[in-house]
């Protein structure tokens, strides 16, 4: 009759090769936190990986994105400039569409009614911000010039929220906020958020208007969130980030909202983030994810059926040096 020291014995080796079995099949995740302990909050998300997609038919950086219909359109950037390409998720997929009607990066985007928005942004290295808006309807494959912003603006942020496109953050005007009616064309302007940013991420979540991080003059890299009430029209604080961060990409999944990115300038060297966050509106606080498998700024961040896309970017802190790398997390 075989031991009970055996038995033990033989189901301990049991579990180690079941453990191994998983490992090598790719079914087991085990986090590493950088330095070891036990380092900031983490979330479940430390458990998923980062998946590579099909490459940006250009390698770019600096550029936003407007998603119509689950399509994912990404005009101009560094390296990109006029191009225009469209990212279908569901088959892994870019097609290259009629070149923006002029250069720009650091301009802002966003999806609206069907059709595509492009606000602004530099034409060139000069980094003078322009007023001009450019229409895309993908029906027609046609860019339409739609007049100009109120005053000239590039690394702010467009977001769609109701039956509004807000512009906010960003340099070359005022800091207040602006807000365009597309059924007539009207503008209204409105006070920003309190603390100044640019090279800032914003999302819709929850009928709000998200202003996370950024960055201003002598302050750096900032962490702080502001959220602006359309039913109140008033501005509060939102809870921090775990890092702070600018020149990142941010993403509304469900019910959270997902960053990843990001530069920090100053004192150097300068920096480029692998980190990416969560923040969960059960929790009400944000978390670590899964680092990015490189330091990485200038791209977008877009959140589609329960999954964050990173699509281009600059591994290069306050520079280009620009990838066409397309990432994707399912936390």
């Amino acid at each position: 009759m075989m031991s009970s020291r055996l038995r033990f014995s033989t189901v301990i080796l049991s579990m180690i090769a079941i453990l191994l079995l998983a490992a090598c099949a790719g079914q087991l995740t085990v986090p590493a936190v950088e330095g070891g302990g036990e380092g900031p909050p983490q979330s479940d998300g430390t458990a998923a990986i980062w998946q590579t997609g099909a490459e940006m038919p250009t390698a770019r950086s600096e550029m936003r994105v407007g998603v119509v219909d689950g399509i994912f359109y990404v005009p101009g950037g560094f390296g990109g400039l006029t191009d225009f390409a469209a990212y279908d998720p569901e088959n892994d997929s870019w097609t290259e569409l009629a070149p923006l009607p002029e250069p720009a990066h650091h301009m802002m985007a966003t999806g609206h009614n069907g059709k595509v928005f492009v606000f602004g942004g530099g034409p060139d290295l000069s980094w003078q911000a322009t007023s001009s808006i450019f229409v895309y309807d993908p029906a027609t494959d046609v860019w339409t010039a739609a007049g100009a912003m109120p005053e000239r603006r590039m690394s702010g942020e467009a977001v769609s929220l109701g039956d509004f496109i807000y512009l906010v953050g960003g340099t070359g005007g005022t800091t207040a906020m602006l807000r365009l009616d597309p059924m007539d064309g009207s503008w209204t302007v409105l006070p920003g958020p309190v603390q100044p940013r640019e090279h800032v991420a914003a999302v819709a979540f929850n009928d709000e208007l998200w202003v996370i991080g950024g960055r201003w003059g002598g302050t750096g890299a900032l962490a702080t969130v502001e959220i602006f009430s359309p039913a109140s029209g008033a501005w509060r604080d939102g809870p921090e980030m775990v890092e702070a961060r600018s020149g990142f990409g941010a993403a509304a999944v469900g019910e959270r909202i997902i960053v990843a990115g990001g530069e920090i300038l100053g004192a150097r060297p300068w920096k480029a983030l692998a980190s990416a966050e969560v923040y969960d509106a059960v929790s009400g606080a944000w978390s670590l994810l899964t680092e990015l498998p490189a330091g990485i700024h200038g791209m977008p961040v877009v959140g589609y059926e329960g999954t964050a896309y990173v699509l281009g970017g600059s591994d290069r802190a306050g520079g280009i040096d620009n990838r066409g790398r397309v990432l994707r997390l399912s936390p």
